[in-house]
C-alpha cells in the first residue's frame, strides 16, 4: 500500500493544471459546491489520478476512474488496485492498496466535550476507556475511533450509509484487526489523524 498525504491549498494557476488533468464529470462533481469545497475537490482528486498514474505507468488523465454512488472511487478489477482518498480541511490523504481492498479517512482533531458521549456512534467500552485517559488525550482518541470507523465503512463500499455504531474500535491501542479488517494508523501532522483499513495481512503503508 502507498499513501500520500496532500497539501489542499494552491493558488490559481496551480489549480487550473489540476483541473485539466480531471475528467468532465469529475469536473461537474467538484463543482457542486462552494470555491473553497471546489478547490479541495480538485486538487484531491488530481492527486489521486496523478498517484494512481504513477503506478499504471501512464498519464493521470488516461487513468480509468470512476465514481461509485456512494462516492468512493472505481476502478477495473484488471489493474487489481483499489483506491481511497479523505479530506479534512487544507490537507488531504490519498491511498492505493495493490491486490488488497482499502478503506481511508483523515479527521482534523476537534476538542472533546462531553457532547460526544450523546451523539451515539461511540460503544460504551469506548466511553469508559476514553474517561479514563487524561483530558488532554482525549481528543486524539475520539478522532482516532472516528477515522477507524469511517476507514471501516469506506472499505466496506458503504460509507456514512452504515450506521457507524456498529463499527467498535479499540481505544488506546495501535491498529489491529477491527471488524475483519486490519487497521493502520497512519501518520499525519500535528492536529490531524488519519487511518486505513484494509483486508487482512496487508503490509504497513508506505
Amino acid at each position: 500500500m502507498t499513501v500520500t498525504v496532500v497539501p489542499l491549498v494552491a493558488d490559481d494557476e496551480e489549480l487550473a493544471r489540476a483541473e485539466a488533468l480531471l475528467a468532465p464529470e469529475e469536473l461537474a462533481r467538484a463543482r457542486r459546491g462552494t470555491p473553497a469545497v471546489h478547490r479541495r475537490r480538485v486538487l484531491l482528486r488530481a492527486a489521486l489520478r496523478s498517484v494512481l498514474a504513477a503506478e499504471l505507468g501512464t498519464d493521470p488523465r488516461g487513468v480509468p476512474l470512476r465514481t461509485a454512488p456512494t462516492g468512493r472511487p472505481e476502478l477495473p478489477a484488471a489493474t487489481r488496485l483499489d483506491a481511497g482518498c479523505s479530506a479534512g480541511g487544507l490537507l488531504g490523504l490519498v491511498a492505493v492498496g495493490r491486490g488488497r481492498r482499502i478503506g481511508v479517512d483523515l479527521e482534523p482533531v476537534a476538542p472533546w466535550t462531553p457532547d460526544v458521549a450523546d451523539e451515539g456512534w461511540l460503544h460504551a467500552t469506548e466511553l469508559r476507556a476514553i474517561a479514563l485517559l487524561p483530558p488532554g488525550a482525549r481528543p486524539v482518541a475520539v478522532a482516532r475511533a472516528w477515522t477507524r470507523r469511517e476507514a471501516v465503512l469506506k472499505a466496506r463500499g458503504t460509507g456514512l450509509r452504515d450506521d457507524p455504531a456498529t463499527v467498535v474500535t479499540g481505544v488506546g491501542r495501535t491498529g489491529g484487526p477491527v471488524a475483519g479488517w486490519t487497521l493502520h494508523d497512519v501518520p499525519v501532522p500535528d492536529g490531524w489523524v488519519a487511518s486505513l483499513a484494509a483486508a487482512p495481512d496487508e503490509e504497513t503503508p508506505r
